[in-house]
């Protein structure tokens, strides 16, 4: 399910705390990675989970207007629609949703996370795409799984609250957040009401028929080769940068090259062209402003030093180019 552009995020900030520890225990630093994507896939869950809580509060709040001493109108007729929403009702008794949502203990289950429930409603309730949809006509299974995407969309990606919120929590769902956001919005598209009690959530990784997991196991190489090749691909920038010295190459940049000429060299499997425009992109929004053009020239100089030393070794058509 995670996309590997994301691996190379993790990898990335687990070599750079790694680093700056120190470099102490090795292995330690690899748990405490592979424990932030078990982390990571508890608060994917934690989110598909939220849209039942939030219809569940919604008729709570009906239910006690109800019970006012002098009801309204609207409090004896509401508007049931969002509670009502047979996308929403369909996800929330999903039985796969509902056993990884029993395995962490269900931490939506507390007077805390009900409080922060209704904020989020109260939050929710008063944006435009909520506004709209309570006020339309239709009543179908197509418009309410609409009305969750868009809410996905443009309610709970860059949510502040929401956040902040995860944030205090566990400290890496604050920067993870829009990453699980977005696996949450691939896995409601995918969502049916054919199959929605037979629909079977993804592992954070994706398994191959043999039970093991390609992507992870990149994440475990990756980590580990990087630091274990790290004197090589240090004298192998040295010996290419031009005008420049090592000392004064930004860590992130230069962990981000390492990272790359251990792709270039340690994985088969992997385009030279993929690798160089991963890393490039990666300077672009995790460095400074100049790193990208400086990792695009400086890879590229490498990449051709490498090819012509023998130290490529690509399998598969279109993967040296």
């Amino acid at each position: 399910m995670i996309g590997r552009n994301f691996v190379r995020v993790k990898v990335l900030q687990a070599i750079y705390a790694y680093e700056a520890s120190g470099c102490q225990k090795q292995s330690l630093a690899l748990k405490n990675l592979l424990k932030e994507f078990d982390e990571n896939y508890e608060l994917y869950i934690l989110l598909l989970s939220m849209f039942g809580n939030l219809t569940a509060m919604a008729q709570e709040i009906i239910d006690n207007k109800k019970r006012k001493f002098i009801p309204t109108q609207d409090d004896l007729k509401p508007n049931s629609k969002f509670v009502n929403n047979q996308f929403i009702q369909l996800l929330d008794a999903n039985p796969s949703l509902q056993q990884h949502l029993a395995d962490i203990n269900n931490p939506w289950a507390n007077d805390v996370a009900q409080v922060f429930i209704r904020k989020i409603y109260d939050m929710l309730s008063n944006h435009d795409i909520y506004i709209n949809y309570m006020q339309s006509d239709e009543s179908s299974f197509k418009e309410d799984k609409q009305f969750v995407l868009n809410i996905v969309e443009h309610f709970i990606l860059d949510n502040d609250t929401l956040m902040h919120y995860f944030g205090d929590i566990k400290l890496h769902w604050f920067h993870d957040f829009n990453d699980i956001v977005l696996l949450v919005y691939k896995t409601l598209s995918s969502f049916t009401k054919e199959h929605a009690t037979d629909f079977t959530l993804p592992p954070m990784f994706k398994i191959d028929l043999d039970g093991q997991s390609e992507d992870k196991q990149f994440l475990i190489d990756l980590f580990n080769k990087t630091i274990l090749h790290k004197e090589e691909h240090l004298r192998i920038i040295s010996d290419n940068i031009r005008n420049w010295e090592m000392e004064r190459i930004a860590a992130i940049d230069l962990i981000l090259l390492e990272m790359a000429i251990c792709e270039f060299c340690e994985f088969p499997s992997i385009p030279l062209r993929v690798t160089l425009n991963e890393y490039i992109e990666l300077a672009k929004y995790y460095s400074t402003p100049k790193s990208k053009n400086f990792i695009n020239g400086l890879l590229d100089n490498i990449l051709g030093i490498l090819k012509a030393e023998g130290k490529i070794h690509k399998q598969g058509r279109g993967l040296m180019g």
